[in-house]
């Protein structure tokens, strides 16, 4: 039997011909479309992974997610937790800046320099100047969520909505994880899973997939 977690990174909160800036935690924006989410859902219904338990951060965002997710699914919304753990990251000065902006306050300037500094936080979660996020109490959150399913929801599949700077540092229950971008887009989802229901069982079978919807 498999024990599975998968993590999904919550649907667009811009339109196409918005311009998008950095979103965290202080800042609550409604879904712009709902494919994403229900792609999502197809895909886990046409695998034949039915959550057990459901788990999404507070925001707008993660929760009209998951509601898309759980309609594909047949399931009720009211399944749907809560969880404070998988709220956005808060991007301090960066908050609802353009990511140009953002990239020349990092590089002091220099636009090249400040890419440099996002290259590192995709490629390894090296946490940029002014960002208020603590990249060991979230790896060390994402191991105690996992032991936690392995004790209370073994041989199911379990779901989580979050955003992209929070779920990034999921990949640690993986102890042989080795993708080197940990960037995941808007409707991409994570998959773990573990057949040993041990600790070091987890392995990462995909990151950052995006599902298409079907129909």
């Amino acid at each position: 039997m498999t024990t599975r977690l998968i993590v999904v990174r919550h649907g667009n909160t811009f339109l196409p011909t918005d311009t998008p800036t950095r979103v965290g935690a202080r800042t609550d924006l409604d879904l712009v479309e709902t494919d994403k989410g229900t792609a999502v859902g197809q895909y886990l219904l046409a695998n034949h992974w039915v959550a057990h338990s459901i788990y999404a951060g507070p925001l707008k965002r993660h929760q009209q997610t998951a509601q898309l997710i759980c309609t594909a699914l047949g399931l009720q919304s009211d399944c749907i937790r809560s969880e404070e753990f998988l709220n956005e990251i808060d991007y301090g000065p960066d908050e609802n800046k353009t990511e140009n902006d953002v990239m020349l306050r990092l590089g002091d300037g220099n636009l090249e320099a400040g890419k440099a500094v996002i290259a590192r936080w995709n490629s390894h979660g090296e946490v940029p100047s002014g960002w208020l996020v603590d990249p060991d109490a979230l790896r060390q959150g994402w191991l105690s969520f996992a032991q936690a399913i392995l004790c209370n929801h073994q041989d199911k599949t379990t779901l989580m909505v979050s955003s992209n700077g929070i779920m990034r540092f999921s990949h640690v229950i993986d102890k042989q994880f080795n993708e080197s971008n940990l960037k995941v887009p808007t409707g991409g989802i994570c998959i773990f899973e573990n057949e040993t229901n041990q600790e070091d069982g987890w392995r990462c079978v995909e990151w950052g997939k995006v599902p298409k919807i079907s129909g």
